[in-house]
Formats: structure tokens, C-alpha cells, sequence
């Protein structure tokens, strides 16, 4: 059941996140150099998560500064129970993500940058030349038209699979940074785990993006952040 008190910090930590969802949507737009609504959608959907896990830390922390969850658990309350409320209201804000990519409203492409390949002039009979690696044509004339692109500029994964890896890794994300935020423990430690995270992401993406590895490999650091979610939430609490 979802108690008055769950329903209070969950409103506080869905303020929270919503706030911070914004600053990320305009820091997006101011930086995007223009990439058009689909790809700003992708940027806001990839951050998604960590706005909800901000947004669940700050009511937890919150909640821990006024006596809140210390007088609850003194009556026999589950740390993790205590907590619930802040992370459904993250999780709310965190699931906009993923619903963005799965919605098929966000384009993946900014999440999925390749260094440009180089260019291969062909010389046609006419006197023009194609480059068929960036779809451009130079005609005899001087000018440039929109020619077909060779299939090497296509490489990776087939779009679709790269959809269902980053939705998947969204929802996994959605679920696991609330869990990790609201959990009792040291900062430093979990600023080194989350920054650890991070550059596993982008790895991961990079990766995928250079056709080296499947588009599933970025639900990889987001699965192992979820164990370690679970595996705090059942560990045996330390000595106080």
C-alpha cells in the first residue's frame, strides 16, 4: 500500500527531478547547434535517468536531514520501505526516456556518433565526380547534387536492434538510479561508481557505433548497476 508519507516524497522527489529534466532540456537546446527536435529528444531521453536518480537523492537526503526516515526506521521500518516514495517519484521522471525511444520519437543518432569516413571520389562518364561515401555528386558544371550513399556509410547495427538496446538500457536505467540514490552510504563512493558508469556508457555506444560490438552491449553497464542496487538492497546492513 502506498502510504500518505510515500505519496508526500514522492511529490518531492518528482518536483525535484522535473526541475532538473528542465535544466537538462535547456542546456540540450542551447548546445544542440540546431540538430532539430528528434535528436534533442534523444539527448533528453539518454539523460532522463539521471535526472530521476538526482531527483530521488535529493528527497532521500532530504527526508534523512529533517528526522524523517531515521524516526521511521526506529519504529521497525524498512530502510528500503522508508525510501519508496522517492524512488516512484524518480523512477516517474527516469521513464520518460526510455518511453521517448520506445515511442520512436527520438532520433539515436546523436547517441551514436562515428568519426567521418573519408572521402572516395569515383569519376563518371559524363566528367563528374561522386563521392559515394557521403552521398554528394560534382557535376561537370561545378555543381553539387545529392547522389546515393554507399552501404559502407551504413555500417553498425540495424536501427531497430539499436531502438530495443537503448529502451531496454532506459528502463533499466529508469529503475536502478532511484535505487542507488536513495541508498544510505558514503558520497564519494558512489560518485566513483557513477562516474565509472558513465564512461562504461559511452563506451559502450562507441563501440556499437563503430560496428564493434552488438547495439545490446549498452544494457551492460546499466544491468550491473541494477545488481548493485539489488545487492545493497538485500545486503546485511553494517553495524551503527
Amino acid at each position: 500500500m502506498i502510504s500518505a508519507y510515500d505519496r508526500n516524497l514522492a511529490r518531492r522527489a518528482l518536483g525535484i527531478a522535473a526541475l532538473v529534466g528542465c535544466v537538462v532540456l535547456l542546456v540540450v537546446t542551447a548546445t544542440d547547434e540546431g540538430g532539430g527536435f528528434s535528436k534533442r529528444a534523444a539527448l533528453c531521453a539518454a539523460l532522463a535517468p539521471a535526472a530521476g536518480g538526482i531527483g530521488a537523492l535529493a528527497a532521500a537526503r532530504i527526508a534523512r536531514a529533517r528526522g524523517e526516515s531515521r524516526a521511521l526506521e526506529a519504529l521497525g521500518a524498512d530502510p528500503f520501505r522508508v525510501m519508496r516514495g522517492a524512488v516512484l517519484g524518480g523512477a516517474i521522471v527516469a521513464a520518460i526516456g526510455p518511453a521517448l525511444v520506445l515511442a520512436e520519437v527520438a532520433d539515436l543518432e546523436p547517441l551514436f556518433p562515428r568519426p567521418a569516413a573519408p572521402s572516395a571520389w569515383i569519376a563518371e562518364p559524363d566528367g563528374g565526380m561522386r563521392d559515394a561515401i557521403r552521398g554528394t555528386r560534382l557535376g561537370p558544371g561545378g555543381v553539387l547534387e545529392v547522389a546515393a550513399r554507399s552501404p559502407e556509410a551504413f555500417a553498425g547495427a540495424p536501427i531497430g536492434e539499436r531502438r530495443a538496446a537503448v529502451g531496454i538500457a532506459l528502463v533499466i536505467l529508469a529503475v536502478a538510479a532511484p535505487l542507488v540514490a536513495t541508498r544510505e552510504g558514503g558520497s564519494s563512493g558512489r560518485a566513483a561508481f557513477a562516474a565509472l558508469l558513465v564512461v562504461a556508457m559511452i563506451a559502450a555506444f562507441q563501440l556499437v557505433a563503430a560496428g564493434r560490438a552488438r547495439a545490446f552491449v549498452v544494457c551492460m553497464p546499466p544491468l550491473v548497476l541494477l545488481a548493485h542496487a539489488l545487492v545493497s538492497r538485500y545486503r546485511a546492513a553494517p553495524p551503527r
